[in-house]
C-alpha cells in the first residue's frame, strides 16, 4: 500500500483525491462533533498518510509540518496580543464609552440604521460577530418590541452589522486566521476588505434607512432596556474621551503601515497606562486582565456578558486551529500535492479575474457543504495561495474573497454556524435573511472588480 521511502510527484487524479480525502475526513469530524480543532488534527493525520502513501519519510512530514507551522506563527503572536488588547480596553472604559454614547443615539425614526452601525461598531470593538450578536444584538431586539419594528428586520440589521464589525476588525479571530492561511499582512487583509465590504455597508446602510422609516412609531416607545444600560454603565465606569485613545492609536498606526503586532503592543500599553489614570486599575490588574481577560459585575447580566472578554487564554483555541490548518497545509505542500494541484489549475484559468471568481466558488462550495466558516477560508486559502503569487496578485485579493463567500455568507445561509447561532440568540426564523443585506452585496462587488480590473493589486505592491 505505501512506497518504501521512494518519493514521487502524485498525479493529478491523486492529488485531487487526497485533497478531497482530507476535506471529508475534515466534513466527518465535523458533523460528528463540532471542534474544529480536532477535525484539523484528523485532517492533517489523513494528509499524513497520503504523504505515506507517496514515499515520503516521517521525517519529511514533519517538516513539513513544522514548515507549514510556521507560516502560522505570526498570526498566533497577533492573536495572543490580541487577546491582551480586548481585556485592557475594557479595563479602562474604551468599549463601554463607546456603547454608551452609540446607545443614546437611539430615537425611532433612526432605530434601523442605528442598530446597524451600533452592532457594526461593537464588532469591530470586540472583534467578535457572536458576541455582539449576544449582547447587543439582545439589546436591540428588546428595544425593537418597545418601537413596534418587525423582529426580521431587526435581526437582519444586528447580523449584518456584526458580521461586516468583525470582518474589518484587526481583533477578530476569523480576519487573523484569513490572513494566516494566505499569508497576508493583517492590515493589508483589512484594508482589502474594505474595499468590498465599505460600500457594502453603505449601501446596506442606505437600505435600512429607507427600510426603517417605515416603521418609526414613536407612540408607546418603551426604551427602559437601554436606559438601565446607560444607567450601569455610567455608574459603574468613567466614561471620557481620554478612554478612546487606544482604538484611535490602532487606527492611526494602521494607517501608517505600522506592522501589526507593533500597533497592537502599543495599544495595550496605552489602554494599560488609560485604565490606571481613568479607572483606577492597578498594575496587577492589568496584568490578571491581560491574561485571563476582564470579569463584568455590575450586577447587569447583558452588560455582564457583553464585557467579560479578552485575555490571552480567550485565543488559545483560535490559536490551536491555526497550528493544526497550518500543519495540515504544510504536509499537503511538502509532498507535492498543493503544487499538482496549482499546475493543473493553472492550465485552465489564464486571466486574474478567473482566479478570483474560482477563489469565491470555492468558499462558497466549502461553505454549502460544511456550514462552517473557518474550514470554508482553511482548505481554499492553503490551495490557492501558490496560484495568487504564480499569477502575481497580492493575497489580500484571496484573503477578501475567502473572507466575503465564506464569513460574510454564514451569516445569512440557513445551516451557517452563525445563521443558527443568530436564530437561537435572537429567537427568530429564517425570515430575517432577507434583511441581511451585506451578505449579497459584497459578493456582487467582489464580482464587480474582478471583472474591470479594479482593486486587483499586484504581488510587488504592498499597497491595499
Amino acid at each position: 500500500m505505501f512506497n518504501n521511502g521512494q518519493k514521487r510527484k502524485p498525479t493529478t487524479g491523486e492529488a485531487i483525491t487526497a485533497l478531497m480525502l482530507v476535506i471529508a475526513v475534515i466534513l466527518i469530524s465535523i458533523k460528528t462533533a463540532l471542534v474544529l480543532e480536532t477535525a484539523l488534527v484528523f485532517g492533517a493525520t489523513a494528509a499524513a498518510l497520503v504523504a505515506l502513501y507517496l514515499g515520503c519519510s516521517w521525517e519529511d512530514i514533519e517538516k513539513g509540518m513544522l514548515d507549514g507551522m510556521r507560516n502560522g506563527l505570526g498570526a498566533c503572536i497577533i492573536l495572543i496580543v490580541i487577546g491582551m488588547v480586548v481585556g485592557t480596553w475594557i479595563l479602562g472604559g474604551t468599549i463601554q464609552t463607546m456603547i454608551y454614547y452609540g446607545l443614546k443615539l437611539l430615537t425611532p425614526q433612526i432605530f434601523v440604521p442605528v442598530a446597524f452601525l451600533l452592532c457594526s461598531l461593537t464588532s469591530v470593538l470586540i472583534g467578535s460577530s457572536f458576541g455582539t450578536i449576544a449582547t447587543m444584538g439582545i439589546v436591540l431586539m428588546g428595544v425593537a418590541e418597545g418601537l413596534g419594528i418587525p423582529r426580521a428586520i431587526t435581526a437582519g440589521a444586528i447580523v449584518a452589522g456584526a458580521m461586516f464589525g468583525d470582518k474589518v476588525s484587526p481583533l477578530s479571530d476569523s480576519t487573523n486566521l484569513t490572513a494566516a492561511m494566505t499569508g497576508t499582512k493583517l492590515f493589508d487583509h483589512v484594508r482589502s476588505m474594505l474595499y468590498v465590504s465599505g460600500p457594502g455597508m453603505i449601501i446596506s446602510l442606505i437600505i435600512y434607512s429607507f427600510v426603517g422609516r417605515n416603521y418609526a412609531a414613536v407612540e408607546n416607545v418603551n426604551l427602559g432596556t437601554v436606559d438601565s444600560i446607560l444607567s450601569t454603565l455610567s455608574s459603574n465606569f468613567n466614561l471620557s474621551l481620554v478612554t478612546l485613545v487606544p482604538p484611535a492609536i490602532v487606527i492611526t498606526l494602521s494607517v501608517l503601515k505600522v506592522p501589526a503586532i507593533a500597533a497592537l503592543m502599543i495599544s495595550f500599553v496605552s489602554a494599560g497606562i488609560s485604565s490606571i489614570f481613568t479607572q483606577g486599575a492597578s498594575l496587577a490588574g492589568i496584568i490578571e486582565v491581560g491574561a485571563n481577560g476582564f470579569v463584568s459585575n455590575t450586577g447587569h447580566e447583558l452588560i455582564d456578558k457583553l464585557l467579560t472578554q479578552g485575555g490571552v487564554n480567550s485565543m488559545m483555541s483560535t490559536v490551536a486551529i491555526i497550528m493544526a490548518g497550518t500543519a495540515m497545509g504544510g504536509i499537503l505542500e511538502k509532498c507535492g500535492i498543493l503544487q499538482v494541484l496549482l499546475e493543473t489549475l493553472m492550465k485552465y484559468i489564464k486571466k486574474p479575474r478567473d482566479l478570483i471568481l474560482a477563489s469565491l466558488a470555492s468558499a462558497y462550495i466549502m461553505l454549502l457543504a460544511t456550514g462552517e466558516m473557518m474550514v470554508s477560508i482553511i482548505v481554499p486559502g492553503r490551495t490557492l495561495e501558490p496560484a495568487f503569487r504564480e499569477m502575481k496578485i497580492h493575497t489580500s485579493v484571496l484573503s477578501r474573497t475567502l473572507e466575503t463567500g465564506a464569513t460574510l455568507m454564514c451569516g445569512a445561509l440557513p445551516w451557517g454556524v452563525a445563521s443558527v447561532y443568530a436564530q437561537n440568540v435572537l429567537g427568530v426564523g429564517l425570515e430575517y435573511i432577507p434583511y441581511c443585506y451585506l451578505p449579497f452585496i459584497a459578493p456582487i462587488m467582489v464580482i464587480i472588480y474582478a471583472f474591470i480590473g479594479f482593486a486587483t493589486f499586484p504581488a510587488e505592491s504592498e499597497e491595499s
